[in-house]
């Protein structure tokens, strides 16, 4: 096939936008890495929320936050908590210790259900991070994107890429 040359076709657009949501979201992911390694573990903060058929109350399980509880029956003597792990003394016994009156009004059978939970985790700051780049970099295409287009099409045809113009009806090909 001499004096044929081959064309090759532009991507289409929405490859383009997977490519530029995968680079955002590869590039929130390597920012958050990178943050994760210098962070250390004492900026998380664990609470305990303690819940007593409709009452509900949360703890900070915080040395300070244990020795200072406005409702404790008992004082809480903190060096005898699990020192790695503050989620391993969120347990019933010390729901009912820092809120003696949880269960106060609730039926008899209902016990008090402990769950540790973290704010400010690296899973959250992770998601919201990366949702925000990706958003912010889709705004940027959409605004960049018309100016890029001439752009891109002389760096297509500089190198040797053209479009292939598109395919003709049955009709047109008779004619």
């Amino acid at each position: 096939m001499a004096g044929r040359t081959e064309r090759r076709r532009q991507p289409s657009s929405g490859w383009q936008m997977f490519f530029l949501a995968v680079l955002t979201t590869a590039l929130a992911l390597l920012a958050n890495a990178r943050v994760a390694l210098g962070k250390k573990e004492e900026g998380v903060v664990n609470f305990c929320k303690c819940t007593c058929g409709q009452n509900t109350t949360v703890i900070e399980l915080t040395r300070f936050a244990l020795e200072h509880l406005p409702h404790a029956s008992e004082p809480i003597d903190v060096d005898t908590l699990v020192p790695g792990n503050m989620c391993m003394n969120c347990t019933r016994s010390l729901c009912g210790i820092a809120e003696p009156g949880l269960c106060d009004g609730a039926a008899v059978d209902d016990e008090i259900v402990p769950l540790c939970f973290q704010r400010d985790s690296l899973q959250d700051e992770v998601i919201v991070t990366g949702f925000l780049l990706l958003v912010v970099a889709l705004l940027v295409w959409a605004a960049v994107r018309n100016h890029a287009r001439p752009v891109v099409e002389r760096l297509w045809n500089q190198y040797g890429y053209a479009r292939v113009p598109p395919p003709r009806s049955a009709g047109e090909q008779q004619q």
